[in-house]
């Protein structure tokens, strides 16, 4: 009855037929001013980033509780008053899966919005499960079904249909609805630290600030030596270094599947390289003398500088009916508590845990090791187990 009490009200509250765009220096300059005078505001955006290195932002979204409006980058305007609210430390901006919208204002500006409030992040630490849909968030909150007819519009495209206008306005005009419902949940569950710790993460430049001599570490590889990561290390940060200057993807260039086995095989000449499976035939011999002078300048680096093998990359050995247990105790910890398990903890660090290798796990820090940390350390001494009792999995401790 609330959901649908509170859907009625606001199919009065929100009037998806007005469309408010703005393209105009003046209109922003107002409409920014009113923005300004908000505590908290619904933020979205609308890009595009399968042709480029750096995503195309194509419409900005910004909602109070009694107005909003979509800002057109793409049209002859100046961005800066948006660029002010977003670094308004007084107003609370408010995204859903905000990361790749945080990632967007940082490089056209240089600075991370704050304060933050993602609402995906929060309904993770109320029984919705990981990552969850906006679609679904709104309908859980409000009742309310959102189409989906826009969700892969061409955003580039101008001019912006009705459709789209209303699809894009809908992200901020439900969000900003959303916030104090899912806020009071939180706050009803004494989570609001552990939720708040969380968004500690995700205004945390360090993530969104690329070193393309760090990007190696994210590149998977069965099997890896240090030789092989010291090679992959060079060729990843020449690849990092020409996708933003070129402006265009890391797999448009080259793929991670190639660099690997370029550092696998180390070739010494172009027709060597020219051989290799994957190779893109638009590398100029340009580049392809790049990659060759990288090879041969790696195996000068002394092998006390070549990188170490990353914790996750290395495979363990671990028993498959132990790591089943802990993903077991893992799941009856995530049901109980209502948190997702992706953000109690992940199988690489279970792995880990049966390795012996506890140190500097997030699982046996804060809120975690309350929710979980603590009940594997109990079942690694064999002070818990579990039982079926109607139908359900029970803990028992001794």
């Amino acid at each position: 009855m609330f959901k649908k009490a509170l859907s009625e009200n606001l199919k009065q509250d929100i009037n998806m037929d007005k469309i408010n765009i703005i393209k105009d220096n003046n209109t922003l300059k107002k409409f920014c001013n009113k923005c300004n005078k908000e505590k908290v505001l619904a933020i979205d955006t609308e890009f595009i980033r399968e042709n480029t290195y750096y995503p195309i932002l194509c419409l900005v979204q910004i909602a109070s509780d009694t107005f909003s409006a979509a800002i057109d980058p793409l049209s002859e305007i100046n961005m800066e008053p948006v660029w002010e609210i977003l670094s308004n430390q007084k107003i609370l901006k408010v995204f859903h899966a905000g990361r790749q919208d945080l990632e967007i204002f940082f490089n056209l500006t240089g600075k991370i919005p704050r304060p933050v409030y993602d609402t995906q992040i929060a309904a993770m630490f109320c029984g919705l499960g990981d990552q969850v849909s906006y679609d679904r968030i709104v309908d859980k909150f409000l009742g309310v079904t959102i189409s989906k007819e826009s969700q892969f519009s061409n955003w580039l495209q101008r001019p912006l249909t009705n459709k789209q206008l209303q699809y894009a306005l809908s992200d901020v005009n439900y969000l900003i609805k959303i916030f104090p419902l899912i806020k009071k949940m939180i706050r009803e569950t004494n989570r609001v630290e552990w939720v708040e710790k969380e968004f500690q993460y995700i205004t945390n430049k360090k993530i969104y600030d690329i070193n393309p001599n760090e990007v190696w570490k994210k590149i998977k590889i069965k099997n890896p030596n240090r030789e092989i990561l010291n090679l992959l290390k060079y060729l990843a940060e020449w690849r990092e270094i020409e996708c933003k200057k070129r402006n265009i993807p890391r797999n448009r260039l080259i793929k991670d599947e190639v660099l690997v086995i370029l550092s696998q095989l180390k070739p010494s000449d172009i027709f060597s390289i020219k051989k290799i499976r994957g190779i893109p035939k638009y590398l100029c011999n340009d580049d392809l003398n790049k990659i060759l002078i990288i090879i041969k300048n790696s195996q000068k680096i002394e092998q006390d500088k070549w990188p170490k093998i990353p914790k996750y990359s290395k495979k363990l050995n671990v028993n498959k009916i132990s790591l089943d247990l802990l993903k077991l105790l893992l799941s009856y910890c995530s049901q109980k508590s209502g948190l997702a398990e992706k953000l109690i903890t992940n199988a690489d660090e279970l792995r880990l845990i049966l390795d012996g290798q506890i140190d500097d796990l997030e699982v046996f820090r804060g809120w975690r090791n309350e929710i979980f940390g603590k009940f594997v350390t109990q079942l690694l001494k064999g002070e818990i187990a579990f039982t079926i009792k109607d139908n359900e999995i029970k803990k028992l401790e001794f």
